[in-house]
């Protein structure tokens, strides 16, 4: 949606079968016992483990899990962090 308005109200399927991953919830809300959309920057998925190479990877797994119409996440965050180990 971005520089636009994001649509709200989009169930969002898939955070039972997240893994070994923390979910944060920031543009999220319940409605009729369902997790949806509430715009902006919807969550962060934040994994740990031996390496940051495989917390990466774990993350990335996880947000795939992750499902709702318009889903749009980014695969680059923590790599320029990789060049530097």
């Amino acid at each position: 949606g971005y520089p636009g308005a994001f649509e709200k109200g989009k169930t969002i399927t898939g955070l039972d079968l997240v893994d070994g991953s923390r979910i944060y919830h920031a543009g999220t809300v319940i409605h009729d016992h369902h997790v949806v959309t509430a715009g902006g920057r919807v969550m962060a998925v934040t994994s740990m483990s031996t390496s940051l190479a495989r917390a990466i990877d774990k993350s990335l797994v996880n947000a795939e899990r992750i499902r709702f119409e318009g889903k749009y996440f980014r695969r680059d965050i923590g790599k320029d962090v990789l060049n530097n180990e």
